[in-house]
């Protein structure tokens, strides 16, 4: 692991903990937006069997 060159500030430090955390809640916010559209699209293709059942 390369040494580096400059210190590390506590703003430095703040910044890289809160954009982690950012990160992880765009990605978190992201697979329950996309979960959630996959159980709509489910939802949907089953009620057009359905459908196509009862004809």
């Amino acid at each position: 692991m390369p040494i580096p060159t400059r210190g590390i500030t506590d703003k430095t430090f703040i910044g890289s903990i809160i954009s982690v955390i950012f990160g992880y809640l765009l990605i978190r916010v992201f697979t329950t937006w996309y979960s959630r559209y996959l159980e709509k699209k489910e939802e949907e293709l089953k009620e057009k069997e359905n459908i196509g059942e009862l004809y």
